[in-house]
């Protein structure tokens, strides 16, 4: 599975453009907010439904527009099919040659991508929900089940908070609704993380000690919620009732877990040096790449967003090395980089897209 080409029309900050892409390497080269990460952000949306760096789709649309239009050809062994993407009035609508997909569904499960940017190289050192972030965009799209599992999870979260927020002590009735709601839907997400990191923790071991040449690093699941019954589950939030009407929000469940990366027992989040961080980043975006690639689509597109000047010489090579035989599309404010050899370069100024080889 490949991107052979994609159109934007009023995405950000591109009026109107149409690029294609080489089935190995394109480069895209230009200094910086001229529209190169756009160009990524568009991909990315279109095999996941959502954009890396906002939840607000009017974001997405360019300056006095009504809505920012996106269509992608995509090639498979069985044949080429359209995708599209229509962002307006603060909801983005994708199809699949004029099919409809709903909200947490692949494009039938042969299109995939995976994002690697310089803030992610923050994310072992930062918040819980850096990490969740990467397990969500990136490996999520290897289930189905967990992508609906997050979207119905993110829909009863909401729900009751907005009823802790609107009453000091809500209704026992009404609360119950949704703390029944909340149960299943929590040990349904907590599952599904389960079986996810359980699938990416192998890969992510081997990419690591490929890439460091010593000891695997280790992936683990650390769940808020310790059970994955709906029954048991009530009964531990029960326990946290008092701290929940007092801050008005809910303190338990998948919104609050976490993943650690540890080597012989050490957390990498608190004892890890710079470069031990950044492997484990490397190793966990590589890891991804070889899980989506055990999917019937064939290995997903990999989008490196200026990432590869944040990385030095070793670790830039084992990516592109690793990168060999899956579509990679880069951007730089290079006009080139060691190692690298382009089917196809673009240089990127004020949203346009110049091909020049």
């Amino acid at each position: 599975m490949i991107i052979e080409s994609l159109s934007l029309e009023h995405w950000r900050n591109v009026a109107a453009a149409e690029v294609t892409f080489d089935p190995g390497l394109t480069l895209f080269t230009g200094p910086n907010a001229q529209g190169k990460t756009n160009l990524l952000e568009a991909v990315f949306l279109l095999a996941t439904g959502r954009s890396h760096r906002t939840s607000r789709p009017d974001e997405l649309v360019a300056f006095s527009k009504g809505s920012a239009y996106l269509r992608a050809r995509i090639g498979r062994p069985s044949g080429e099919y359209q995708l599209t993407a229509r962002v307006e009035g603060g909801r983005v609508v994708r199809q699949r040659e004029g099919k409809l997909l709903r909200r947490g569904q692949d494009p039938l499960g042969d299109f995939a991508a995976v994002l690697f940017a310089p803030e992610d190289l923050l994310a072992l050192k930062g918040a819980p929900a850096d990490r969740r972030r990467l397990l969500d965009l990136d490996v999520g799209q290897a289930s189905s089940s967990y992508r609906q599992a997050h979207v119905r999870y993110g829909q009863v979260l909401r729900q009751r908070n907005a009823l802790l927020r609107s009453y000091e002590r809500p209704p026992k009735e009404l609360l119950g609704t949704w703390d029944s709601a909340w149960a299943q839907a929590a040990v349904a997400l907590t599952r599904e993380r389960q079986k996810l990191v359980a699938l990416l923790a192998p890969h992510f071991s081997a990419r690591s000690a490929e890439i460091s040449g010593a000891t695997p690093a280790r992936l683990s699941y650390e769940p808020s919620l310790k059970t994955t019954d709906a029954g048991q589950a009530l009964v531990l939030l029960q326990e946290r009732r008092d701290d929940e009407f007092r801050r008005r929000t809910s303190l338990l469940g998948p919104h609050r877990d976490d993943l650690r990366a540890d080597i012989e027992g050490r957390d990498l989040r608190l004892y890890g040096s710079q470069g031990e961080q950044r492997t484990v980043l490397v190793a966990f975006k590589l890891a991804a790449v070889s899980l989506l690639g055990e999917g019937a689509g064939g290995p997903p597109v990999l989008l490196l967003d200026d990432v590869l000047s944040e990385l030095d010489q070793d670790r830039r090579r084992n990516l592109l090395l690793a990168a060999t035989g899956t579509q990679t599309i880069v951007t730089t404010t290079e006009s080139a980089l060691a190692g690298m050899q382009p089917g196809g370069t673009y240089a990127v100024r004020g949203g346009d897209y110049v091909r020049t080889w």
